[in-house]
């Protein structure tokens, strides 16, 4: 849903065909295969990031019984190489990230705990509350950003330091969409999608960015690291604002309607 739908499920598309998740040419397999769009590379901050996004779900939604009881253990493959940046099953993510699975199940059973009111073509319908759920769901998001960012800042070694400090601009924008309940739909995670850069950032876009970047990725790409110069020049009272100003219905829809204004603002 929403930013994690993005990452889980169209977004991880676009990472991988962006070289997002991949390594140099000829510096492993991974990059011998690069145009097959199974290569994650275990190099990738975006794929770090990524992992811990997807897997805690899942893992929470194992714990929780949401996927029923299941008769047996889910455990991941692990590799050894950088084995300590993850977690592989229930137990290893309950012991490492308690909060952060805490907050994860509170999601999942907010959404056990509904009622069945009525049924379309056989499908049910459930009492679920919306912004309840979107917010719930948003909330086990930044949960595990909270845990991949540390982990994965400095991981992708083959980045430039221009596409570092997009990552991160990017995922704290990500914070100020949080905030506004941001639909987690397939048309509105797609407006996000389309300005995403096409390739990975070089140092020579830090100033200048080239002719081959549309109008939609110049204007996501200036408007997060706006975002990010702003927040940082006023100690973060700029994203503290923003969410106590973000308490209402009204409110949370005048700021989707902002940022989604501001995304596509045409940057020349």
């Amino acid at each position: 849903m929403a930013l994690s739908y993005i990452l889980k499920t169209g977004g991880t598309i676009v990472l991988l065909s962006q070289d997002r998740f991949s390594e140099p040419p000829n510096s492993s397999r991974c990059a011998y295969e690069s145009g097959v769009s199974s290569c994650i590379s275990i190099n990738s901050g975006w794929g770090g990031i990524s992992y811990y996004v997807v897997i805690m779900y899942f893992l929470a939604a194992i714990e929780s019984e949401f996927l029923g009881n299941l008769p047996y253990e889910v455990e991941l493959l692990s590799r050894e190489e950088y084995r300590s940046n993850f977690c592989y099953s229930v137990e290893e993510c309950r012991a490492a990230y308690p909060q952060a699975m805490d907050i994860h199940n509170r999601f999942y059973k907010y959404l056990q705990s509904r009622k069945i009111v009525s049924t379309t073509s056989g499908i049910p319908q459930y009492d679920t509350d919306e912004d309840t759920a979107i917010f719930k769901m948003w909330a086990a998001h930044q949960a595990a950003l909270d845990v991949a960012k540390p982990k994965f800042r400095d991981v992708s070694f083959y980045s430039s330091e221009t596409e570092l400090d997009f990552t991160m601009d990017f995922l704290l924008a990500a914070e100020f969409i949080e905030a506004v309940l941001y639909r987690p739909y397939f048309e509105s995670s797609a407006e996000f999608l389309a300005g995403f850069p096409h390739r990975l950032l070089t140092d020579q876009d830090r100033n200048v960015l080239t002719s081959n970047f549309s109008r939609r990725e110049k204007a996501l790409i200036t408007v997060v690291k706006l975002i990010t110069k702003i927040n940082k020049s006023t100690g973060g009272l700029l994203l503290t604002i923003w969410k106590k100003l973000m308490t209402s219905k009204f409110a949370r829809a005048m700021g989707r309607f902002f940022i989604k204004r501001l995304l596509l603002i045409p940057i020349e």
